[in-house]
């Protein structure tokens, strides 16, 4: 008689599970059907703690026979059980910095977004202000253009240095040059001297 692989892998498995359960068990306890074999190995299962394959127990009559965890055994699992305790502490207070961190990084990022709004209100007001600064320089440029030489540069000598410039700057060269030529020389330096910088 010839064994196949698959006979031989069945014979093979039949053999071991025979092998533990004489080992486990006296051999007047034997079992002869399938029932029986699995509710020892069930049995089995149980007594030693494998809950993925233990037999659920029939009646309370049987008792708990699970067996007893030897000294090293039960210092074992001690070390282990304080081992998951501390690393489930470890997690919450992972846990709970990561949520510490989440929330200053959204604060953080609202605390951004409200500087870029202001800093946005604060260009257009500066921009705002430009134009208005522009369009009074302007009309100023117009009035002085419409005066004679001598008292326009009379006026223009008693403003700020910087707005005396822009006026200079925007009126045509031959009208700042007559103003110019009206004011007193070393004023008139100082003025030409700024005008060439911004040039």
């Amino acid at each position: 008689m010839t064994l196949t692989l698959k006979n031989f892998n069945h014979f093979s498995l039949l053999l071991i599970l025979s092998v533990l359960l004489l080992y486990a068990r006296p051999a007047y306890s034997i079992p002869s059907s399938l029932e029986e074999i699995q509710q020892k190995f069930g049995n089995l299962c149980y007594e030693y703690g494998l809950e993925f394959c233990a037999s659920p127990r029939k009646s309370e009559e049987e008792g708990d026979k699970r067996k007893e965890f030897t000294e090293t055994e039960k210092q074992i699992l001690t070390r282990l059980s304080r081992q998951q305790s501390r690393l489930q502490d470890r997690e919450m207070d992972l846990d709970r910095r990561e949520q510490q961190l989440k929330a200053l990084h959204e604060d953080v990022q609202r605390q951004i977004s409200q500087l870029e709004k202001l800093q946005q209100e604060i260009e257009r007001d500066i921009e705002s202000k430009k134009t208005q600064d522009d369009a009074l320089l302007d009309k100023a440029v117009s009035f002085y253009a419409k005066m004679d030489a001598a008292t326009a540069a009379q006026s223009i000598n008693q403003l700020d240095t910087k707005v005396a410039i822009s006026i200079l700057m925007r009126m045509k060269e031959k009208q700042a040059a007559d103003v110019l030529s009206n004011i007193p020389p070393n004023q008139s330096a100082k003025l030409i001297a700024e005008i060439a910088k911004k040039k």
